[in-house]
């Protein structure tokens, strides 16, 4: 009878050993963001400028609630004629986010008002979404030009 109740008893431990080891396999890691389901890219975007200041308006398509944060990066034109073919190279860049007083976001909308260019200056500019999940990477909108 003792023999019994203790192969009983080992028999009882060594499932719970294999239980607990069976439970530690399997795949473990951070979450993986869900590529298609994760993605947002820029639709239009409307601007306005008056003096010193740029209003935008960008509609996010896709995962828009994926999008963490906002940079708005531009270059000063030595002339007022617009260059699409110049090469892109910001001179300036500031980030916003929904701590920012310049940046809103609302239903799929995002609208920056930055109020510091020079006013008589004309400048190209983009925005630049970094997604939630930085393996994502950035996401350019076009180049536009603002007199």
């Amino acid at each position: 009878m003792m023999f019994r109740l203790n192969r009983v008893w080992l028999l009882l431990f060594a499932l719970v050993i294999l239980g607990v080891i069976g439970a530690g396999c399997g795949k473990k890691g951070w979450p993986v963001p869900q590529v298609d389901e994760d993605r947002f890219h820029w639709g239009e975007i409307q601007h306005q400028r008056q003096d010193a200041c740029l209003d935008v308006r960008a509609l996010v398509h896709g995962a828009s609630k994926k999008l963490g944060f906002v940079h708005l990066e531009w270059m000063q034109l030595e002339s007022n004629e617009d260059c699409p073919g110049c090469p892109f190279q910001p001179t300036g860049r500031i980030l916003l986010g929904d701590g920012s007083s310049e940046f809103k976001r609302q239903n799929g909308v995002i609208r920056i008002l930055l109020c510091e260019w020079e006013p008589s200056a004309s400048y190209q500019w983009r925005l630049v979404g970094m997604n939630v999940h930085g393996g994502l990477g950035s996401v350019e909108s076009p180049v536009q030009f603002s007199r």
